[in-house]
């Protein structure tokens, strides 16, 4: 029914990979970028981007994430909040809350916090229902 995939390969297009700290960096302090984001080394403070990150396998980040696609295969000890796609890879942990509009946790993942899905915004139309309880009130005082 499952099948499990021998690696975690998110749709980060390698190109347009903007920073990228190594498995050896030790960064403390705030990344703030309009492209995508590659972590391996250890990572604390807050991380924005109006584009991807990814947390590799050997990362361990300390940090409030928001972007618009987050994927996971490290640890991560903070808040993610993904405007489109988080996805956590069966060697991924977070611990944290997240909020995400599609969220993809793999078999084996670890993840402790409170999970919120952003709600696709799709118009949809209502019928008032206050014009239909007026017209009936009115309809009930004109026949007395």
């Amino acid at each position: 029914m499952f099948e499990k995939k021998d690696d975690f390969t998110p749709t980060m297009d390698s190109q347009n990979i903007e920073t990228i700290v190594g498995s050896s960096v030790k960064l403390k302090g705030n990344l703030k970028s309009d492209g995508d984001i590659n972590i391996n080394g250890h990572v604390s403070g807050d991380i924005r981007t109006k584009a991807s990150v990814q947390i590799g396998g050997s990362a361990n980040v300390v940090a409030s994430i928001k972007a618009k696609n987050v994927y996971i295969s490290g640890v991560v000890q903070g808040n993610v909040e993904a405007t489109d796609t988080l996805q956590i890879s069966e060697t991924g942990r977070v611990y944290g809350d997240i909020q995400a509009g599609i969220l993809v946790v793999s078999p084996g993942a670890v993840f402790s916090g409170k999970c919120a899905m952003a709600e696709t915004k799709k118009e949809v139309e209502l019928e008032p229902i206050l014009e239909v309880e007026e017209t009936q009130e009115k309809e009930k005082s004109a026949k007395k």
